[in-house]
């Protein structure tokens, strides 16, 4: 977990979904999305060790005794990833990859021209629509790169980034639920901080409808497979449980939000369940 080997394991999942959505084949993409998430999040922690210790308490404990070896992990993950997007990708596979790098700079970083905030993870909103949308790139996009897919597959792409897109906008918050209390002495303006956990809860129950609601249209344009809603349908049930769970007395937000992260694995699971029982797509 301190690693953040867990949510590079969750990205090859995202990006086998995408891929899947679009028609592509697996690929080189695969490691490229492991080994960027490991070097992006390490950077993230090594870089917001004060902000993240009333939350993270052992993490940051952890990671505080050991920067040496998180900056070499880090370095050498987003070398890997960039050598291994440039070698199957050429220039787009490499620009791809290094979207997410340049948001997490800005987002970590006090570089932003702005006196009420210096880094992209200050201003409301914002914070989530940028990691959001850095993921979404990421997951759907390197594997057409790589793939150098026709344009014909495009579209099964835009919508895997439209799907990702909304997916970890809905997992940010839910994981800013865990960290309510931190990023109210650190003065970043998060959903839950600015409207509450409980109509939190409520956008995100709405953005699982749009996000479903929306491969289903997809998939009757034909711009994915038919089989994709199914496909999906288990890992936005298990998604709205999470969210749901996140005011129950009896509830580890912390574990919850460790659960959040495992949602892939359904998306995995549906898509190759769907994928073999139809035979509509290589896996």
């Amino acid at each position: 977990m301190h690693s953040s080997v867990f949510l590079g394991v969750a990205t090859i999942g995202e990006i086998y979904v995408a891929s899947s959505l679009a028609g592509i084949s697996p690929n080189a993409a695969l490691v490229v999305g492991f080994l960027i998430t490991v070097g992006i999040y390490n950077f993230d922690k090594l870089a917001d060790l004060d902000a993240d210790e009333a939350n993270y308490v052992g993490r940051t404990a952890f990671i505080a005794a050991h920067p040496r070896m998180y900056t070499a992990f880090s370095a050498l993950a987003i070398i890997g990833a960039l050598g291994l997007a440039i070698q199957r990708g050429g220039v787009y596979g490499l620009g791809l990859t290094l979207f997410p790098g340049v948001v997490a700079v800005f987002y970590s970083l006090p570089l932003l021209p702005i006196p009420s905030a210096d880094r992209l993870k200050d201003i409301f909103l914002v914070n989530t629509t940028v990691v959001a949308l850095a993921w979404a790139v990421l997951v759907a996009f390197v594997p057409f790169a790589v793939a150098a897919a026709e344009p014909s597959y495009i579209a099964g792409a835009v919508v895997a980034a439209v799907w990702f897109f909304l997916r970890s906008a809905i997992s940010v918050e839910v994981h800013n639920v865990r960290d309510v209390e931190g990023d109210k002495e650190n003065g970043v303006a998060t959903l839950p901080t600015a409207v509450g956990v409980r109509r939190t809860q409520l956008i995100l129950y709405a953005m699982e409808l749009v996000s479903l609601g929306f491969v289903v249209g997809a998939a009757w344009l034909d711009y994915v497979p038919l089989w994709a809603p199914i496909a999906l349908l288990p890992a936005t049930v298990y998604s709205v449980w999470i969210t749901y769970a996140l005011t129950g007395t009896n509830r580890s937000v912390e574990r919850l939000c460790t659960l959040r992260d495992g949602e892939g694995v359904l998306m995995v699971l549906g898509v190759v369940v769907a994928a073999h029982g139809l035979s509509l797509v290589p896996v």
